[in-house]
């Protein structure tokens, strides 16, 4: 599974919701908003930042990716969720 985040709170409501799905494996997006708490995120599989977003708040040791290269994990790892306030 593929999870678009943009939350910028990691102690949401809509965080919460977020980390109950993620699973072992499954991939991360950062976009917009995202790249806000994605030094912070508990990954437990791949993720990346989505180019054209925030500026992350602490450099994150990810890979930025352009837009072409999401689709194509998006059709790599099937089921999207999108985490967006």
């Amino acid at each position: 599974m593929l999870h678009l985040i943009a939350f910028e709170d990691p102690d949401s409501p809509l965080a919460r919701q977020c980390l109950a799905l993620y699973r072992d494996g499954d991939v991360c997006v950062f976009a917009d908003g995202g790249a806000l708490v994605a030094a912070d995120f508990p990954l437990r599989g791949p993720g990346y930042l989505l180019e054209g977003g925030a500026p992350a708040a602490r450099p994150a040791a990810l890979e930025t990716i352009d837009h072409a290269r999401f689709v194509d994990l998006m059709a790599e790892h099937g089921p999207v969720t999108s985490w967006y306030p």
